[in-house]
């Protein structure tokens, strides 16, 4: 989440001496939030949701029966010890009165990485809520998480809300594959502060994640998220393009939309805008 990143933008230094990102606690697993606990993420039943009730994440499954209650735990202003590896992305905060009602990225999915070091990659279209203590993402993956994965690239929706995770069952995709990472809006009611979204990734099965009655998702991102990184073999060769990028309101396109940029320029990770605004806009981020 953003609310993590500041703290990890000197990438090899970061990543590869000894931080939380690379020495997780033993009953910790790896998301794109960074190391949480273990018993704090949960796969999504195929079909199901997550439905907020109160200060509780409800699961819902595809015949709309409760399989889990969680309570989200309060975040008293203390952030948790587990830092994520965010080390370039671009970012636009929706400071108008009109939500964001859909947002996606088309991007190919890159080569394997030279080097196999047990290293793990994310790579990911992302919204946010203002308080930055949630987020919902279609994650490109590559490497080992809590979701499972390997040395090999998958895709997966993920929704976070404080320090709970919930996602998708990973799908395997192969080099070369054009992906489109879409989130949605689905219901919300004028003058309420529950909003519903979906995330999901266009002509994949099994990667749709829908989470309801959450805030409003207000931060939209181009994300690289790295752990376990030992040397620049451990990155794919080249950059990864992020493409047709559409941003709407439920207004429509909202104009004067410009992308800020973070990245590791030291280290050689840069993050470039390509093409600025709402509508088709480009982002890419070179390792």
């Amino acid at each position: 989440m953003r609310s993590f990143s500041l703290a990890i933008l000197g990438l090899f230094s970061a990543v590869v001496s000894a931080t939380p990102t690379s020495i997780p606690r033993d009953d910790t697993v790896l998301t794109p939030k960074g190391h949480i606990p273990a018993a704090n993420v949960q796969q999504i039943p195929e079909g199901g949701h997550v439905l907020h009730v109160g200060d509780e994440v409800h699961v819902i499954d595809a015949s709309n029966t409760t399989v889990n209650i969680r309570k989200v735990p309060a975040t008293n202003g203390t952030v948790p010890a587990y830092q994520t590896g965010w080390v370039a992305d671009a970012n636009w905060f929706n400071s108008g009165s009109h939500p964001i009602s859909d947002f996606e990225t088309t991007w190919t999915v890159p080569p394997v990485p030279p080097k196999q070091n047990g290293q793990t990659l994310f790579l990911f279209n992302a919204i946010e809520p203002g308080a930055y203590n949630g987020i919902l993402q279609p994650v490109l993956q590559y490497g080992p998480s809590a979701a499972g994965g390997g040395a090999y690239w998958a895709v997966a929706s993920w929704y976070g809300v404080n320090n709970v995770y919930y996602h998708t069952t990973p799908k395997k995709v192969s080099p070369g594959k054009v992906l489109k990472g879409v989130m949605k809006l689905t219901q919300h009611t004028s003058g309420s502060s529950k909003y519903s979204y979906r995330s999901y990734f266009d002509g994949i099965s099994g990667t749709t994640m829908t989470a309801k009655n959450v805030p409003e998702l207000k931060w939209a991102t181009e994300t690289l998220e790295v752990y376990g990184i030992t040397s620049k073999s451990d990155f794919p060769k080249g950059s990864t393009v992020f493409s047709k990028i559409n941003l709407k309101t439920t207004a429509g396109y909202p104009s004067g939309v410009k992308w800020a940029t973070v990245g590791s320029t030291k280290d050689g990770i840069t993050t470039k805008v390509n093409t600025q605004g709402s509508k088709n806009a480009k982002v890419t981020i070179k390792y």
